[in-house]
């Protein structure tokens, strides 16, 4: 028959698991912060050295797809999870840059802490309706955005009601904003709207195949 193991054998096995755990978790905890500094430089020299580009966003948060759970920051990630902070990122780097050049560069630049580019001119920031126009823009897409971040956290459907209502409303960035970066943002509601609809109309068509 199989051998029995006793009471200190058991926690012998229990504790070798735990000693194993601990390593993969070391293991993983090293990756994110490898993949998150890769991420940060890629992102530096983007921004400093080939003209920063805000399409160049797309081909950096793929590197993201290298995050991993573990005990600190990413305890909460799964495979279910995993495009979440795709998401995340590459909207808070596009809100970012945009907030970057619509209030803190021009302020940055009359404090003397950054020097302007001579004969350079922005229509993002031209007159104070410009920047009004071009801040009501970016805060259009920001709910759409939140909820499919949200959605992609925890999987739970929002109300088509809300998707029909903010998907026209980020056709306006796209059309009207001055800034690269915002109509981005609003080009990925649209796609983030259209998705969640469709998605939508699908579980409810193979839903009435079992009524």
């Amino acid at each position: 028959g199989r051998p029995q193991v006793g009471g200190m054998g058991r926690s012998r096995v229990h504790a070798t698991q735990r000693e194993q755990e601990g390593d993969m978790d070391w293991v993983a905890s090293v990756g994110n912060v490898s993949a998150s500094l890769a991420f940060c430089l890629a992102a530096h020299v983007n921004a400093g050295f080939l003209g920063g580009s805000d399409s160049a966003v797309f081909c950096l948060v793929p590197l993201l797809l290298l995050l991993s759970r573990d005990n600190g920051l990413m305890s909460g990630l799964s495979d279910a999870r995993r495009y979440f902070p795709l998401v995340a990122v590459g909207v808070g780097y596009l809100v970012c840059a945009s907030l970057y050049r619509l209030v803190l560069r021009d302020a940055l630049e009359r404090n003397h802490l950054l020097t302007r580019a001579g004969g350079s001119y922005r229509p993002e920031t031209a007159s104070a309706l410009a920047a009004a126009k071009n801040l009501a823009c970016l805060a259009v897409t920001l709910p759409g955005h939140g909820m499919f971040a949200s959605f992609l956290w925890t999987f739970k459907h929002t109300r088509d009601i809300y998707w029909v209502l903010l998907l026209p409303l980020n056709f306006v960035p796209v059309m009207l904003s001055d800034l690269h970066s915002v109509r981005l943002l609003g080009a990925l509601g649209v796609a983030a709207g259209a998705m969640q609809l469709l998605l939508s109309n699908r579980i409810r068509r193979f839903g009435l195949q079992f009524v």
